[in-house]
């Protein structure tokens, strides 16, 4: 289902007008003369030294063997310049094979613009300082196209139309070869016919190689079966296979100031990519609703079920999401899920209503935010997996990962002396809230209140409360110091209260005989402790007893932030 409505993708927004071309960035135009003479070596990388997008000939997938482009390549094969000395081992037989399908095609088709190719490349040795001295550094991977000063303005040869039809009959001839191949029923398509043995690669994966990545592939003995090797082992058509990899290539290009045309990053190593099956304002609506671009418009979306948006024909329309990851050569699928528009606004209003927390400005808090908010000190980013599975809870209505819990725990920990920590204390609390709402299956949701709750019969909660009122109390009395007792002890009281609250308490006392203004908060002391059982502290806290006890402390901590005096004396 997911490689069928990828292909069904590419073919609704003409992603296979003429499948023989794909769209690549091209970095650089050599212009010949007829007589094979350089002219000059135009760049088309825009400020950020991306490349412009031009229809290419596609590139043939490259492991270890030499296979040229159709006029087109990459530096190491048009003048086998570039990269290390380990790559650049092979330059000269790279070149040698593009200058030989250049000669064939200029014998082939006695078209003017080819063999004025022919003649610069055969005159390459001597013309080739002079080319590469037009830029300062070259990777080997820059993207080079040619230009014939025979042409019209903005025309490129291998665009020209005795070359188009030229490089049609080469595909074709290919795919005539490809009869010889098991001829298999294609599990895109539905079609009987030849297999693709190889299927493109998948490109800005983060994780995967930057050259790309194969989503099907088998290259080993070990995944083969009953006689069966690479493709033949998930049968799918070449036309099939092309469309599949151009619609996710499209989805994962980068688009403006978007990394991704149609997705959203998660970290360092997932990006989530979604998309309908009928062309939907939704897609660039959810974008926002992640990176916040348009932040109105992204709280009218979430908040949309409950305005009465009629369930009609756009709602109805088919939603799909997958969340991917690469590790080395392969693109790795974390998830994936489909559902109609109708079915994923209410999933993402749920998101939000789960998030909700007292003290926070008015706009969702997105994926993203979520992630760096629990991300460890000095670590990369947050594990894969666990994007995965939020991004999973905003658009799939799954429960919040267990992991995140955890992981907002632990942040919490952690000290900070920052002018984001406040923010930070309200993303981790909010996380932790929805946690507990949405924990995963087997483990019973807790009733967790959006702002404070005095009246609330969990222990856990009410001592973080207590937590937040020594804490208030120790300010009274000192004022900002370098260690707090929140730096020094919500850690260690949040986990194991029996040990650590009988010292605060005590020391408490000595906070109260130097504040000014200690009754109320004493009094607000002896309130919260009334609600505790006539037992001794509880010795240790489970993981979501912990939680409890960290959205009992936002809570009373944004309430007293909200009372700008404290309350009159009795």
């Amino acid at each position: 289902m997911m490689l069928h409505a990828l292909y069904a993708y590419a073919q609704r927004e003409g992603l296979l007008e003429d499948p023989d071309f794909e769209l690549l960035s091209v970095d650089a135009l050599i212009e010949v003369a007829d007589d094979g003479r350089f002219l000059s070596l135009t760049p088309t990388t825009d400020e950020r030294g991306r490349g412009t997008k031009r229809a290419v000939p596609r590139i043939p997938k490259r492991t270890v063997a030499i296979l040229p482009g159709f006029f087109v390549d990459n530096a190491r094969y048009v003048l086998g310049w570039g990269g290390d000395a380990a790559k650049a081992r092979k330059n000269p037989e790279r070149v040698g094979a593009f200058q030989a399908v250049v000669d064939a095609v200029a014998k082939e088709t006695k078209d003017p613009g080819a063999k004025a190719v022919a003649a610069f490349l055969a005159k390459l040795a001597k013309q080739l300082p002079k080319v590469v001295a037009q830029r300062e550094e070259w990777t080997g991977e820059e993207r080079l196209a040619f230009r014939w000063s025979g042409d019209d303005e903005g025309v490129l040869v291998h665009e020209r139309p005795a070359l188009r039809e030229a490089w049609a009959r080469r595909r074709g001839a290919e795919g005539q070869g490809e009869e010889d191949a098991r001829r298999m029923r294609c599990l895109v398509t539905g079609e009987v016919g030849p297999v693709a043995r190889l299927h493109p690669s998948i490109k800005n994966v983060p994780g995967a190689q930057s050259s790309g990545a194969a989503l099907v592939s088998f290259n080993e003995e070990a995944f083969s079966s009953h006689g069966l090797t690479q493709g033949e082992n998930a049968p799918i058509s070449r036309a099939a296979a092309e469309g599949y990899a151009t619609a996710l290539n499209h989805l994962l290009a980068r688009d403006g100031t978007r990394r991704y045309r149609q997705g959203v990053s998660l970290g360092d190593g997932a990006v989530a990519v979604f998309w309908t099956r009928e062309p939907d304002p939704v897609v660039n609506t959810l974008l926002n609703v992640l990176d916040f671009s348009q932040p109105a418009q992204a709280v009218h979306f979430a908040e949309s079920p409950l305005r009465g948006l009629e369930p009609g024909e756009f709602d109805s329309t088919r939603f799909y999401a997958m969340t991917l990851g690469g590790n080395a050569a392969r693109v790795v699928v974390r998830d994936w899920f489909e559902s109609s528009i109708h079915e994923l606004k209410c999933n993402v209003l749920s998101y939000f209503n789960a998030l909700k927390l007292t003290g926070r400005r008015d706009r969702p808090m997105s994926v993203w935010e979520a992630l760096k908010a629990v991300e460890p000190p000095g670590s990369r980013g947050s594990p894969p997996d666990l994007g995965a599975k939020l991004i999973a809870a905003a658009l799939g209505g799954r429960p919040f990962p267990r992991e995140l819990l955890s992981a907002a725990l632990r942040r919490l920990r952690v000290p900070e002396k920052d002018d984001a920590s406040p923010f930070q204390l309200h993303a981790r609390c909010a996380l932790i809230k929805a946690t507990l709402l949405r924990p995963a299956r087997g483990v019973a949701p807790l009733e967790v209140s959006v702002s404070l709750n005095p009246d609330s019969p969990d222990v856990p909660y009410q001592l973080g409360r207590l937590f937040a009122v020594l804490e208030r109390l120790q300010y009274a009395a000192l004022g900002d110091i370098n260690a707090s007792i929140k730096d020094r002890y919500f850690g260690s009281a949040m986990a194991n209260p029996g040990v650590v609250f009988p010292r605060l308490i005590r020391l408490s006392t000595h906070h109260a005989a130097k504040a000014d203004s200690a009754g109320w908060l004493e009094k607000l002391m002896g309130q919260i402790m009334n609600r505790f059982p006539a037992t001794v502290w509880p010795k240790a806290l489970t993981l979501e007893a912990q939680g409890l006890f960290a959205v009992g402390y936002y809570h009373q901590r944004e309430d007293f932030f909200r009372k700008s005096t404290p309350p009159a004396q009795s």
